[in-house]
């Protein structure tokens, strides 16, 4: 492995970096946290770099970059290869995967991105990142949906839409619906109802109004929660219904007679 300090004003990010751009306020502090850490620890891993057009570019490694500058480095170690433009950016991929805490939103546009480097071999990507193939599977197809539905996985709240939804989504015509008012419609039901009304509107065929669909869902599902039969009983505590095992039924109607 060709190891050397570079000096930091010859390093510049590579265009084919993942995350070209430091934008939040957590960004930031998680840039402070890192440099606090290293001026600690020392730097544990060198970049990884290639020489082109006479600078060096920084392929994985830019948030310990931007930590090096704040700590005011003249110098950092990197690893320096000779790779073309698919492979750097595969590298960029992989390293931001392995060692960012990656937003689901973030994992569907760097997983999805992988799927095209590697050609569409999903095997090649889960080997890649050590994740299930179903798993792998579900981000990139998740891809295919708008980013401002993408986004709705990393909301806090009842905007928030879970994986499953999104899968459920992306079966929807978007020639026949618009997915970001069926979202608005579906913002205070849970993940279940969410699933319910999108099945209900494509095997309607797309006929009947969202509103309808979704509201008949909310009555239908509440009527079946709040209609259980033996051998449930009632949590006032935590406001559900809990079963009963067979064998301690006889005892726990002789507790509440008993009351």
């Amino acid at each position: 492995m060709d190891i050397q300090n570079i000096p930091i004003e010859k390093l510049t990010i590579s265009e084919l970096n993942v995350r070209k751009t430091i934008s939040t306020e957590d960004d930031e502090t998680n840039i402070e946290d890192l440099a606090n850490d290293i001026k600690i620890n020392n730097l544990l891993n060198p970049l990884t770099v290639r020489l082109y057009d006479n600078k060096y570019e920084i392929i994985a490694g830019q948030r310990r970059f931007l930590a090096l500058k704040l700590l005011n480095w003249k110098s950092i170690p990197c690893h320096i290869m000779n790779v073309n433009n698919q492979k750097a950016e595969e590298i960029s991929l992989i390293e931001n995967v392995q060692r960012n805490q990656m937003t689901n939103s973030d994992k569907v546009k760097a997983y999805s991105r992988l799927y095209d480097v590697y050609n569409k071999d999903i095997n090649k990507v889960i080997a890649a990142i050590h994740i299930s193939k179903k798993t792998a599977e579900k981000y990139i197809k998740i891809s295919k949906l708008p980013d401002n539905i993408i986004e709705l996985l990393d909301k806090n709240g009842s905007e928030k839409i879970s994986l499953d939804v999104a899968i459920e989504l992306c079966k929807l015509d978007t020639n026949q619906i618009n997915i970001q008012d069926l979202c608005n419609k579906m913002i205070n039901i849970t993940s279940e109802q969410k699933i319910t009304a999108i099945r209900t509107i494509i095997t309607s065929n797309y006929q009947n109004s969202i509103s309808d669909i979704v509201e008949n869902v909310v009555l239908t599902t509440n009527s079946i929660k709040f209609a259980p039969s033996e051998p449930y009983v009632y949590d006032k505590n935590n406001d559900k219904y809990i079963i009963i095992p067979e064998h301690l039924y006889d005892d726990v109607i002789k507790l509440i007679n008993n009351q």
